[in-house]
Order: structure tokens, then sequence, then C-alpha cells
């Protein structure tokens, strides 16, 4: 290019478009490492979608070097337009992967969750950057932070393009694109598998609390052996020495093994070590044990791994024995606290036993201390996993500038399960794990209404924002309170499992002939089986009408959004929207399906559960009084709404998410309806047993025969399903 060329060319915008291209440029390394190959990559896909068609003119070559001295992980994006060419220059592979991310999100129009929530900028001929365009980072507030992709079964058993490694490749580059730098790749010894592309990515990756160091299980390991410690320590040690050797050193080819480990002593089923091996019964003799056990681990982890991060979660019977200071942990071990399952950093709730004592890292607390938080939870009670948390959002980041306040900023380990149903709140605390709080204003709902608002403007579009930020607050006013009516606490909210596992407790109470107080609802309600099923039942018809309006909000604000003419500025980006009313339009139906995929969906499933619950608790009263008629026909309108809370996810399966709902397990709304089959099995047992033929004349026969018994039957005995549709069309009309 001569001088005269450059000189004009000084004067011109670097300019991104279709023929932009991305490659690495360092002048030490030759190639891209493979993490920073898989972002370039990414990118690329992402420019050729923002500039589909895009004009015939060169684009910007996006070089991408290192710049050792960033501090770690950071990055800078700069642009020059003599020689049209913008340079991501990083610290380390994490800093260029995340300069990279931030041209898609800020320059091209990607936000971080564009997948999950199917955004994406509308297609433009070209973007002209002016000389001054800059972009750069800030160190964050937490140091290791990301995912635990826990209870992941929707993302186990569907793919994208049948591929399971795409899944959990989108799963991770999401993560990376929100600042999450950590992850614990699935559940148990589900997560082996993908270990290995987890660190090619770039991550770092950690380890449940029940796999220590990621090693196999006892159990697994030694099958009808039953632990014993010392007795068995070589055989503990040899399994930790086989996951260390997985993840570092010669045979594992990593010389940088990028993993932070995490010791424990647990015993088979995620259970104290005591329960397998009974002998200790003190908590000196139980804390002397976990305490020689994860020396021992740490010193293992120290003569292959010098210099890695280590963390220990105090979880369950470990924060007792450390807050007793019985449990003793090397200095630079990170402290990792957890919450109750309901966001608040609280002991988490077992069974009935509920101590409701504080599990937030103390001020004063020497060394490093981290988080493990649920913004997914299962306990078989009422946590949230198919639906995004009930908590206020306003609840949830003052929890967490709290844990920051008081020093637990080395590590957060946030359970994601399966990422969709809970974007919103993955967004909002990878905002805090990145800048520390939400930012300006200082009144904390003012914070959080304006990140929900800017949220809301990302994913939906500027013109349908405060309708469906409305329509989030109003889903956080909804839930119920299952504890105390006189002292209500926040993070007691009613998730879906209330409405889905509840019902399935009293059934099987019912069904095994006991009337006497339900063991298992004592966490919930004390008194004998009718008060139990009572107090539920006030819980539901004091719900289900706060869920029906905001479904028909929901629905409301999705046909507004339908029929809008405004364009999203950002969405259309440089089309000519007021001249093209196709554009508006599909902005809008973009918005809408949005809306019903989501807050819709959520709020449904929500309805049609606690519709559910509500009938199967009508059903048990009838049942409990004799009147087995109209608990069998309540019985059946329950399984109804189970059924319709199920049909309303497979329902909202389209393009990439067709399958997604397929593998509802844990909540299970479908099999709460086949539960309600087996009682209305056992309620025409009793009220229509046993020949079977009076509730079939009196709601298949004419009115005239119904009462006339000559022959029982001339005709095959009706099926259950056939005499509730019976029933139906006599109790409906």
């Amino acid at each position: 290019m001569s001088n005269s060329q450059k000189k004009e060319r000084a004067t011109m915008s670097v300019v991104l478009n279709g023929h932009s291209t991305v490659r690495w440029n360092d002048a030490e390394e030759a190639s891209a490492p493979e993490p920073v190959a898989f972002a370039i990559e990414d990118l690329t896909h992402d420019l050729g979608v923002a500039f589909a068609g895009g004009d015939s003119m060169d684009g910007a070559t996006i070089k991408v070097r290192y710049d050792r001295t960033l501090a770690t992980e950071q990055y800078h994006v700069t642009v020059d337009p003599a020689a049209n060419v913008v340079t991501v220059a990083g610290a380390d592979d994490l800093g260029c992967i995340y300069g990279l991310y931030a041209i898609s999100r800020e320059w091209l129009g990607f936000e971080d969750f564009w997948f999950w929530n199917d955004q994406r900028p509308a297609p433009r001929a070209s973007l002209a950057l002016p000389d001054t365009a800059r972009l750069g980072s800030h160190p964050a507030a937490v140091r290791y932070r990301g995912w635990f992709v826990n209870d992941e079964v929707l993302i186990v058993s569907w793919n994208i393009r049948n591929d399971n490694e795409l899944t959990w490749r989108m799963v991770f580059s999401t993560l990376l694109r929100c600042g999450g730098n950590l992850v614990i790749p699935g559940s148990g010894q589900n997560m082996a598998p993908h270990w290995d592309l987890a660190h090619r990515m770039g991550l770092y990756v950690n380890q449940h609390h029940s796999t220590p160091l990621g090693s196999r299980l006892f159990s697994e390991a030694y099958p009808g052996l039953r632990p014993r410690w010392p007795e068995d320590r070589d055989k503990y040690e040899a399994l930790w020495r086989e996951a260390i050797g997985q993840r570092c050193g010669a045979a594992a080819g990593r010389d940088d093994p990028k993993v932070v480990w995490t010791l424990g002593f647990r015993g088979s089923c995620d259970g104290p070590f005591w329960t397998d091996d009974p002998r200790y019964v003190t908590d000196e003799d139980r804390g002397r044990v976990l305490s020689e056990a994860m020396r021992d681990e740490y010193d293992l982890v120290r003569a292959a791994d010098p210099d890695a991060p280590v963390a220990a979660y105090l979880y369950s019977e470990s924060l007792e024995l450390y807050r007793k200071g019985l449990l003793h942990l090397p200095d630079d071990v990170i402290k990792i606290w957890s919450d109750n399952g309901y966001g608040r950093m609280m002991v988490r709730r077992n069974g009935n036993w509920d101590p409701r004592e504080p599990a937030m890292p103390d001020a004063d607390d020497p060394g490093e201390n981290g988080i493990y938080y649920h913004a997914s939870f299962f306990d078989l009670q009422a946590a949230n996993h198919i639906t995004q948390m009930p908590e206020s959002a306003d609840d949830i980041a003052r929890e967490l500038e709290t844990v920051i306040a008081r020093g637990g900023d080395s590590l957060w380990a946030v359970n994601c399960s399966n990422i969709k149903p809970h974007v919103f709140t993955l967004d909002l605390i990878a905002r805090l794990w990145c800048d520390g709080s939400l930012g300006e204003p200082a009144d904390p709902h003012a914070q959080v209404d304006a990140f929900l608002l800017d949220y809301c403007r990302r994913y939906y579009g500027e013109p349908f924002a405060p309708a469906v930020a409305r329509l989030f607050r109003a889903y956080w006013d909804a839930a119920a309170d299952f504890g105390p009516q006189d002292d209500p606490q926040w993070d007691q909210k009613c998730g879906e499992q209330f409405y889905t596992y509840i019902p399935r407790m009293m059934i099987t109470h019912y069904l095994s002939g006991s009337r006497d107080e339900e063991n298992d609802l004592k966490w919930l309600v004390r008194g004998d089986f009718a008060a139990q099923i009572a107090w539920v039942k006030q819980l539901c018809a004091d719900a289900l009408p706060r869920y029906e309006r905001l479904v028909r909000d929901c629905a409301r604000a999705a046909l507004d959004a339908e029929g809008a003419l405004s364009p999203d500025s950002r969405d259309l980006g440089a089309l000519d929207a007021s001249r093209d009313p196709t554009v508006r339009q599909s902005a809008g139906a973009r918005a809408a399906r949005l809306i019903r995929d989501t807050i819709g969906l959520q709020s449904t499933i929500y309805r049609e559960c606690a519709a559910g619950a509500l009938l199967v608790c009508d059903a048990l009263e009838q049942a409990l009084a004799g009147d087995f008629k109209h608990a069998f026909y309540h019985a059946g309108l329950a399984r109804e709404r189970f059924r319709a809370g199920d049909a309303a996810m497979r329902a909202r399966e389209h393009g990439v998410w067709q399958g997604f709902w397929a593998n509802d397990c844990l909540a299970d709304v479908k099999f709460s309806g086949q539960v309600c089959g087996a009682l209305m099995s056992y309620l025409r047992n009793r009220g229509d047993g046993p020949h079977y033929y009076r509730w079939q004349h009196e709601f298949r026969y004419p009115e005239q025969w119904r009462d006339v018994i000559v022959v029982l039957n001339m005709e095959n005995h009706e099926s259950d399903d056939g005499i509730f549709q019976a029933m139906k069309r006599a109790w409906q009309e």
C-alpha cells in the first residue's frame, strides 16, 4: 500500500463486514492456542450471521495476540484504520477469549446468552468503527467463577444437531461469554466425558464435593467392600492418585492442568462418611478423620501440582465441624460456603431438619473463601429446577453482594442445571461476579430494576422491555410462602417441586392406609393427615389465582408484541425499520415467542401444577370422607392439569429446541399425573368394586336404565379413563 493510500485509509473507519476474517497473529506463538481457536471459530460464525449478504468491499482483519504486560485474564481491543485491522490483545488465553467475545457482544450485538434465548442481531451490510473505538476489561470481582452443570437431565438427552459435544461446547462458550473461567462439567461421574472439552476451551475444572479430586467413588471402585478409615487408606489414596494423574502430569499430557482441586471425604450416596463407618460417634473423632483424609489429598495434589488452587466445600457435616474448630484445613485452601438451595446463605434443610443457621463467609475468617450457590436446586420438596428462581432478584442480589463484602470472592460455583430455564438468574450472577455489584443507583431495588429492564431490552427488544420486566416482577410476587405465615422469610418460596412432589407424598401416604401425620410433610406442616392436606390446600388455593392472572398477562403481552409496529433498534441493527413493516413485525414476533418460551411457559407450569395439587387435596379430602366417586373425579381432573403442564413444555419445543423438555424426570410433571392415575384406580376400587358396574350404569346409561339390573354388564368393563370422561360429560354440562 502506498503512502497516499495509507493516508487515505487513516481517514477512514475500520469496517467489519461479511468479508472480515479472524486470525491468530502473535510474534512468539506460531499457531493459535486451542482455547483461543475455539473462540476465533465462534466469532467467525457471529460475523457470518451479523453480516449475511453484506457489501463487497474488503472487511477488516481481526488479529489476535498476547500482550504479557496485561494483568491475568485482561484484554484490550483497538482499531487501526490505516491497516483496516482490529487487534485483540490478551494477557493469556482467557484474556484473548474474553476480548473476542467482547467484539461479538459490543459490536456485533450477540448477547452472552444469545443461543439460549434465541437472540440474533438482524443482518446488516457492514459496521464502521471510528478510530477511537476501544474495548477493554477490568479484573473480575471473583477470582474463580463458573457453573456446576448439575442435575443436567434435560441437556443430556437433548442435543444440538444430534451431537452431544456441540451441546456441551455451547454450555462452555456461553459461560466464557459471560466472564466465567471455571466449570464442574456434570454431576458425579457424568462429568468425566466433558473434562477434556472444558480444558480444551480454556476453563478451569473443579469437582463436586461428593467426588473429591474428581475421583471414582469408593463403592464404584471396590464394590461390596464397606469403606473404613484408616484401614482402607491405601485404597483411597490409589483412587486419589488415579484422579490426579488423569488431570495433570505426563500421563495427562498437560503441563498446566487448570484445575481447582476439591478436597473432601464423604460416604457413599453423598452422605457423611460415618454412615459407612459407624465407629466414629463423637464430633472430635469425626473432625479428626476428615482433617486427616483431606490433608492426605492436599499433600498428593501439592506433590503433582505445587501451585494449584485447592478448595474444600463446607457442606452439611463439614460446616458444623469447622465451626466447632474440629476440622483443620491447610491455610491456602479456599473454603466454599453453601446456600440452602433457595438463594440464602444458610445451612441446607435436610428432610424435616432445618436449623435456619447462617452459612455466610465470616468477615474475620482467615484465608480465602467462596460459595456454592444454586440458581437451580433439586430437593424433592419445594425447590425450583425447571423454572427460574421464585425468590426475588432484589434478595438474590443483596445476598451475593453481602458475600463479596464479607470476603467470599475467591471462588463461586453456581448450580446452573440446564441453563435455559435459568438465563435471567445466571446473567444477574455473572454481572455480580464480574463487577461486584449491579452498580448505580445505590438503592438495591432500583439497581435490580435497572438491570432487569436492561436484560429485557437486550433479549425481548426495547419496545417490549417495560412490559416484560413487569411480568418478571409479577412472577416473583406470585410465589407462595411455605414458611411460618407469621414470620415469612424471603427464601422460603415454593418452586415447582412443591406442586409436583407434595401431591405425590400425600397420595402415597393415603394409599398406604395411614391417616396419621405424614412424616415427609413435617418440614412443611405438623398435625394429622387431614390437617396437613388442609394446609397444603389453602396454600395452593391462594397461589392459583396469582398464577392464572400471570398467565393471562403473559399471553396479553405476547399478543401485544405480535401486533406492535415499533422496531427494536438494537435487534434490527442498521436496517431502516421505519420503512420495512416486515422487519417491524418480525421483531414483535420474536419477542412474543420468547415471552411464551420463558416467563409464559414457567407461569403456565406453575398454574397447571398448582391447580393439579389443589385438585389432589380435594380428592383426598373427599376420599377421607368416603365420597370415592367425587374423589375419583377430582383425581382425574388433577391428572389432566399435570398432563397439561407437561404438554405446555412440549409445545414450546421448536427449531433446535425439539425434544428439550422430553426428559423432565426430576420435577417430572407428567409423572405426577401418573400418580394421580394410580389414585384413581384405588378410589374406583373402593367406590365401585368389586364388580365395577355401578359407575358404568350411572354415567354411561340412559337415566331410565341406570337402576335396571338384569345382567350386570352387556359390554366390556369401562376403563378408568372412560369412566372419568363420562363423569366429565355429566358434571361439566
